[in-house]
């Protein structure tokens, strides 16, 4: 590492990290529906946001990694929720609010 540059913290790394993932569309059709009804299992999931399960297997894999979602193994299947719903829906919501103001063309509060 040169000596100019300096280790970014960790708190911006995991955010950059989250950003990332909510950037493609697969893990944020994901994210959404687990937030609107959970938990569900990766065929249901899979089924819901009409991706292979395989595909689906592999973002939650990718969730799980950066500690969005959890699971559990039951005795119909492995289930999957979003570990913080209250921080995510903020998130989502602001998304959501953001890109319904950017197709409205507002620049300022209404």
């Amino acid at each position: 590492m040169s000596r100019y540059m300096k280790p970014m913290k960790e708190i911006l790394y995991r955010a950059t990290r989250v950003a990332k993932v909510l950037g493609e569309p697969s893990k944020y059709a994901i994210i959404d529906l687990l937030l609107r009804v959970n938990p569900l299992t990766v065929s249901d999931i899979a089924q819901k946001v009409r991706r292979a399960q395989p595909t689906v297997s592999y973002h939650l894999a990718v969730l799980r990694s950066l500690e969005i979602v959890r699971y559990e193994a039951r005795s119909a299947g492995v289930y999957y929720w979003i570990k913080y719903p209250k921080e995510l829906r903020i998130i989502i919501n602001a998304l959501k609010n953001f890109v319904r103001r950017t197709q409205k063309g507002l620049d300022h509060e209404t």
